[in-house]
């Protein structure tokens, strides 16, 4: 028995393609590739998409480009719920053994706007790298000046 199959275009092949990827993935390929607004359009339509630029951020051995990229997004979201939904993890990342990855999180602590992020930035005051103490002790001014 002989079955005809219908012939799939590049263009559905490429659509089945990123449908399998994760959201991560997918946001790494844009970055990469230079498609900031793509990512930005996605999280724009489902903010809970945020979080998925996290595992890029966690990762220091992404490409620049792509790091500062979701850096980019997730500051567009300052002092929104989006990203003050991502204190605990961000929280967490204050504890990774790279510095970079470290420093990041603070600054993306800071830039959070929520007071539960202090405690994170108060741990980093003492942290071994100078640019990770710094910029947690710039962020922790920033979320002490708007208590007030």
């Amino acid at each position: 028995m002989k079955f005809n199959y219908p012939l799939a275009s590049d263009g559905t092949r490429a659509l089945l393609r990123a449908s399998l990827r994760d959201r991560t993935e997918q946001f790494q390929i844009w970055l990469f590739e230079g498609q900031l607004k793509q990512v930005i359009a996605v999280v724009d339509q489902q903010p809970r998409a945020l979080a998925d630029l996290l595992p890029i951020v966690a990762n220091p051995e992404a490409n620049m480009n792509v790091r500062f990229g979701a850096s980019a997004v997730l500051e567009r979201y300052a002092g929104q719920a989006a990203l003050q939904a991502l204190v605990p993890a961000l929280g967490l990342l204050t504890g990774h053994g790279d510095a970079r990855v470290r420093a990041d999180a603070c600054h993306l602590l800071g830039l959070s706007g929520s007071t539960s992020a202090i405690k994170y930035l108060e741990a980093r005051r003492d942290d071994p790298d100078a640019e990770v103490r710094e910029i947690a002790i710039e962020s922790l001014e920033e979320l002490q000046n708007k208590e007030e």
